[in-house]
């Protein structure tokens, strides 16, 4: 009985082990460099955001191209037209 305790717990362990190595493939199409605390990052869905150092959206994924920060503001084009943005993500 006390092997198969034993028996248990140790395939649980391993089970555990392995299920936590595994990935879920690359979690961004391309990413650019930080400026300002912000990178911008093509997601999985063709559309470019910002993240912080966390890897966490600053700046939602909506954008057909984006470009790095420089002054507080970035440029980024959507619908075939370029402007540029605050930190937020508010059009300037």
């Amino acid at each position: 009985m006390m092997k198969n305790v034993i028996f248990f717990v140790a395939f649980m362990l391993f089970g555990i082990g392995l299920t936590g190595c595994e990935s879920a493939g690359p979690r961004y199409k391309e990413v650019r460099s930080y400026s300002e605390g912000l990178a911008p990052v093509k997601a999985n869905n063709d559309r470019w955001g910002y993240i912080n150092a966390n890897q966490q959206w600053v700046i939602q994924p909506r954008f057909d191209e984006a470009r790095e920060f420089k002054d507080g503001k970035a440029a980024v084009r959507m619908n075939k037209r370029w402007g540029f943005i605050n930190k937020q993500g508010d059009w300037l």
